[in-house]
């Protein structure tokens, strides 16, 4: 995660020293997207076979190529293409990690687990988004990308180090196409959506706090950095912490509760008349943005047979993609048409349906596992 945002980070940076307007990066980010969600579904069908390590560096070496040719391409049509081969390569080592990261403790513990994978997953983030515009100050963009190389080769030599052959990761028992089809029980698709409803609300502050604390709080684009740092570490630390909780008391029960403390949020911050508020809000909406990520893929994976769960891991990560997709299009459609401060009101609204949706979900689905048979007239 430091390689890969150090390089997106300055990838508006680039386009600039390029000449390219706005729309044009706006035009290449929406590829990149459009390569993670068309891919990364198949990259989760795919989990358990990748847990090699010859694949493994295999795949890497074509990441590090892809990365390479992103920095040395110099027109907006090279940037784009080598763009979204990067969004349809460079998560191809997710599903399985995701998935190590819910099952390695045994049952039971998948929040924890999700914690804890959010912790480092965030501090990769951290470190690369915190670098990345210092270093392309300094030496450039090509410099940039050979470092991102470099340290995302160093990630792909650590995975492939892990003991597969001691992991005994479950055979597949159908094809792709047959298993992807066979997840999308009531229960899955019920869990998706709100995990499209959870993306389309954290939206808010991963793509328009810097925007809403400057034209309305009166902020400065430094302390708005301050805060979206902020905002990502309380989302990590409540992860981690909240996680073992989310265990005892059950995805089921937690679930509605994090839509709730953003709900919270996004009204704190519609009633807020300062900066300070304002960031006690977001503060607030971090913390349930935590909750859920630590509660929605194991809410999702419960009833779902082991040998499946790779593949449900890609399919819920491509869900998750379609969030981020519309979650910017609607709130920044809402900014636009009725100005900054109608945004948190609209989001609060997206995140209360969320609370209640999730409420009904136990009513909405059947507690039976797949292993369990169905009880018939007359069977004891």
């Amino acid at each position: 995660m430091a390689s890969y945002s150090l390089l997106t980070v300055a990838l508006p940076f680039r386009f600039e020293d390029l000449g390219l307007s706005v729309l044009q990066y706006g035009t290449a980010l929406a590829i990149y997207a459009f390569g993670m969600l068309a891919t990364e579904s198949l990259w989760g069908a795919a989990a358990f076979r990748i847990g090699r390590p010859r694949i493994i560096l295999a795949l890497g070496g074509v990441v590090a190529l892809i990365i390479v040719s992103i920095g040395l391409a110099p027109t907006f049509l090279t940037l784009t293409a080598t763009l979204g081969l990067l969004g349809m390569f460079v998560i191809f080592p997710v599903p399985l990690a995701r998935w190590l990261a819910l099952t390695a403790r045994g049952p039971g513990t998948g929040s924890t687990g999700a914690g804890q994978y959010g912790l480092f997953f965030g501090i990769g983030l951290v470190v690369g988004t915190s670098v990345g515009p210092l270093f392309f100050v300094h030496f450039g963009f090509l410099d940039l990308a050979l470092v991102a190389v470099a340290l995302f080769l160093g990630s792909v030599l650590l995975l492939a180090r892990i003991p597969w052959s001691g992991l005994e990761l479950p055979p597949r028992d159908t094809g792709t196409l047959r298993q992807i089809r066979g997840l999308f029980t009531r229960h899955f698709v019920l869990c998706s959506t709100l995990v499209v409803v959870y993306f389309l609300a954290y939206s808010l502050t991963i793509n328009f706090l810097q925007y809403y604390s400057v034209d309305l709080f009166g902020g400065t684009a430094s302390e708005a950095g301050y805060v979206i740092g902020a905002a990502r570490g309380v989302a990590v630390i409540a992860g981690l912490l909240l996680g073992p909780y989310i265990d005892r008391w059950g995805t089921g029960r937690s679930t509605p509760l994090g839509f709730l403390l953003m709900a919270m949020g996004a009204l704190g911050t519609f009633f807020s008349v300062g900066y300070g508020e304002m960031v006690a809000a977001t503060l607030v909406f971090s913390v349930g943005a935590g909750w859920l990520s630590a509660s929605l893929l194991p809410l999702a994976l419960g009833p779902i047979p082991r040998s499946a769960q790779g593949t449900a891991v890609g399919v819920f990560g491509s869900f998750e993609d379609m969030g981020l997709l519309v979650g910017p299009i609607l709130i920044g459609a809402v900014y636009a048409t009725y100005g900054a401060l109608s945004i948190f009101p609209v989001v609060a609204v997206v995140a209360l349906l969320g609370s209640a949706f999730a409420m009904g979900l136990p009513r909405w689905t059947t507690s039976r596992s797949p292993s369990t048979p169905p009880r018939l007239p007359g069977h004891a």
